[in-house]
């Protein structure tokens, strides 16, 4: 942003420093000044034209009799808009301009005194198109330098986004007036109004609170096509805009004054005389003041009279409804908008502005009436006119009333000095905060425009700000170093990676975003088609992985992958922490000819996961999940909770060269994590154990998992060890054979023989009541 610190000066006093030093205390308090350019201009006045004639050896030129005061002087221009009659920037001879010396000299024969100026002479303008036609009213003769405000300095400051009061230069002044303790003049708000109301001339209605919280109207009637004053529109060119007209030079003066952009409606080009804040509509399209007819979008945020379009809320006005020579009413737009839609508005059609950017970082509904009022105040001012009485105001949503407290103990501990409390009070008070004191300190409520404020520690840095970051002495932390660490969650998510890692399986990190139909968390805003959403299993990533590796002719492999999902509850989204696992093609285990991995190695690399991670009471349930094939799938469940899902991959889901089975497992780590038990020492036993092999008839339908808990369940049991499971050929239809070698041990004695008989019985007696008996 450019700054003009004669400008500047009609708000605040400016500190007498270098221009070197000044950029250095702006900088270390956080507005970075990117450069700096001095405008001066010496012996330049206020000259009429009295008489243009042709050159006469040059058809491009023109010889040109200027009059200065009392003074005439005849010198030879090149611009195509010299006239008899204008008011024009005239260097006198020996006059020093940004470009150099000006004198007299010999133009193809004919002598030429002086030099008639345009802007881009003048260092206001980077292309001039011609002289510099001056407004009606300037006085003739007078030192144009005092009428620009010459000379002057001009800051090309960095703000950053979470400043946007830093884009007016009434907020740089108050915070000049901070850092350099000095007065902040109050603008000029207060005009005249007619007897007509704004409410009767001006009908505005707001969709949507969310999108336009506040909505202000006014109505200026008598309006004359005239230019701004020659100060004004020298302040608009220091900026970087071009004057055109005073109606419209206002607008973009009072938005670089306060940071509020406005916008002028010609009122009798408004159909029905009504202003409708909404979404575009499909189908509809505008043509901008650029020239550009552009087709909108139902994500634009539209200003529409009753039948259509006639500006983009917040980027650009339409030529539909501009204000023109012609224009008698003008309808005055000030209002407050989301910065996500102007954001979104702006980005689709591709179209910033210097109203875009504003809107985009955040502007308070509460300043909106001051634009407003202080746009009214200057056209009454310089331009005349009648404004008609009261505005329309809509305000839909007023922002809450946020207070902060602010501990005095904090001062010192947060910034290892002493700042005064007479200092604190007086630096806070002067960016507009209202503090009131309190027994630890005082409570701070948070101007309007101080959106960047919203905690004890934002009040802190703008008191070390203040206080000037070049007097903090550079000291060594007073507190000893505190060692960080890991979340549980994630430790356990590291060593879930190690064991996998151990067990020869590669780790995979796969793109989270996917596609709309893949997820329930959805994405606001998102980046790209096929990334709406964020993904609630594992499974897309680690098949398209899979995808990857085979096209690129890898004979087979086994992944894993451990990362977050995300998942609605009732309608709240959380996330999770999942491991997955895929295996495919062929194994890689030496002496294995060319094997595929399938289901067995899949429960293997699970069970040896499990025992690792020494979780018990886990068992494989029926699982419905219609990703996995309708015969070879499971679900995992650790104590009766679901832990995750095991199985080979639908082969109608892959899309795979050749003949390939996959297979896949996903499992929840919070589950998992519950009911890890850390290693603990168990000292090995003074006694021998006794062991028996038991064969079992069982219903095939029975859970071996109810089997093998009714026998742990006695107690001297140790173990229960599964070494085979037979169907055929000697076995009842229906049935299954399931031996066991169990092992028995007291750790106090040694058992007999009749006790383990006994305990033998009892394990029998309890199985029977399942249908399971003795094979003979």
């Amino acid at each position: 942003m450019r700054v003009s610190l004669r400008w500047l000066a009609e708000y605040t006093e400016l500190p007498e420093a270098s221009p070197e030093a000044l950029a250095e205390r702006l900088t270390l308090a956080g507005l970075e000044v990117e450069g700096l350019r001095e405008l001066s201009a010496e012996g330049v006045r206020v000259g009429r034209v009295l008489a243009v004639e042709p050159h006469p050896h040059a058809d491009d030129l023109r010889v040109c009799l200027v009059q200065v005061g009392n003074e005439e002087y005849r010198t030879v221009c090149g611009a195509p808009n010299v006239a008899p009659g204008l008011l024009v920037p005239f260097a006198l001879p020996g006059a020093r301009l940004p470009r150099g010396p000006v004198g007299e000299t010999t133009v193809r024969g004919v002598r030429s005194a002086g030099m008639i100026l345009s802007r881009e002479e003048l260092g206001l303008e980077e292309k001039s198109t011609g002289i510099w036609e001056l407004p009606p009213g300037t006085p003739p003769g007078a030192d144009l330098a005092e009428l620009l405000e010459l000379p002057d300095l001009l800051l090309d400051l960095k703000i950053t986004s979470n400043r946007p009061d830093l884009l007016g230069m009434y907020g740089l002044a108050r915070e000049f007036s901070a850092l350099f303790r000095t007065r902040l003049r109050e603008l000029a708000l207060d005009f005249p109004e007619g007897e007509r109301s704004a409410a009767e001339l001006a009908d505005v209605q707001v969709e949507s609170g969310e999108d336009c919280p506040r909505y202000v109207a006014r109505v200026i009637q008598g309006v004359a096509w005239r230019p701004a004053p020659l100060r004004l529109q020298a302040r608009l060119l220091k900026a970087g805009l071009r004057p055109i007209a005073l109606a419209v030079d206002l607008t973009n003066y009072v938005m670089l004054e306060v940071g509020h952009p406005l916008h002028a409606f010609d009122r009798a080009r408004l159909r029905g005389g009504r202003i409708v804040v909404r979404r575009a509509r499909p189908g509809e399209a505008l043509r901008t003041l650029d020239g550009v007819e552009r087709a909108l979008a139902p994500e634009i945020l539209v200003i529409a009279d009753a039948e259509q379009p006639v500006a983009l809320a917040g980027i650009m006005g339409g030529e539909g409804s501009e204000v023109e020579p012609d224009t008698r009413e003008v309808l005055l737009e000030a209002a407050a908008f989301a910065p996500a839609r102007i954001r979104r508005g702006a980005r689709l059609l591709g179209l910033r502005t210097e109203a875009s950017l504003r809107f985009e970082r955040g502007l308070s509904p509460e300043n909106v009436d001051l634009a407003s009022r202080r746009f009214c105040a200057l056209w009454v001012r310089e331009g005349g006119g009648t404004v008609a009485r009261g505005a329309v105001d809509v305000y839909l949503k007023r922002p809450a009333r946020r207070a902060v407290p602010l501990r005095r103990a904090r001062i010192p501990g947060f910034l290892g000095i002493h700042v005064p409390d007479a200092e604190v009070v007086d630096g806070l008070t002067r960016l507009g905060v209202a503090l009131r004191p309190t027994e630890s300190g005082w409570e701070a409520e948070i101007p309007p425009h101080r959106g960047d404020l919203a905690r004890e520690e934002d009040l802190l840095e703008e008191i070390a700000r203040l206080y000037g970051y070049d007097r903090i002495p550079e000291l060594a932390p007073a507190q000893p170093a505190r060692v960080g660490g890991k979340a549980p969650e994630e430790e356990f998510a590291d060593r879930v990676r190690r064991i996998l890692a151990g067990l020869g399986l590669l780790e995979a990190y796969t793109f989270p975003l996917v596609s709309a139909g893949e997820a329930q968390v959805l994405l606001k805003n998102p980046m790209a088609q096929g990334q709406e959403g964020l993904r609630d299993s594992l499974f897309p990533g680690l098949l398209a992985a899979v995808r990857e590796n085979l096209s690129a002719q890898a004979p087979g492999g086994a992944l894993f992958e451990v990362g977050k999902v995300f998942l609605l509850e009732d309608g709240v989204p959380r996330e999770e922490y999942r491991v997955g696992l895929v295996l495919f093609g062929r194994t890689d285990l030496p002496l294995c000819g060319k094997a595929a991995y399938g289901p067995a190695e899949l429960k293997g690399v699970v069970e040896a996961l499990l025992a690792a991670l020494r979780v018990e009471g886990w068992c494989l349930g029926p699982c419905a999940d219609p990703r996995l094939h309708p015969f070879r799938r499971a679900a995992l469940l650790v104590q009766g909770q679901p832990a995750g899902l095991l199985g080979e991959v639908n082969p109608e889901l892959l899309d795979l060269p050749g003949a390939r089975r996959v297979l896949f497992a996903e499992l929840r780590l919070p589950v998992l994590q519950a009911h890890a038990r850390p290693a603990a020492y168990r000292p090995l036993p003074r006694f021998p154990a006794s062991k028996r092999d038991l064969s079992l008839l069982a219903p095939e339908t029975l859970p071996e998992e109810e089997i093998r808990a009714r026998i742990l369940a006695e107690p001297l049991v140790e173990s229960a060890f599964l070494y085979d499971r037979y169907q055929g050929p000697g076995i009842p239809a229906g049935q299954v054979s399931l031996t066991y070698e169990l092992s028995f041990r007291d750790p106090q004695r040694t058992l007999s023989a009749e006790e383990v008989e006994g305990a033998v019985g009892r394990i029998l007696s309890a199985l029977a009541e399942l249908g399971v008996r003795l094979r003979t």
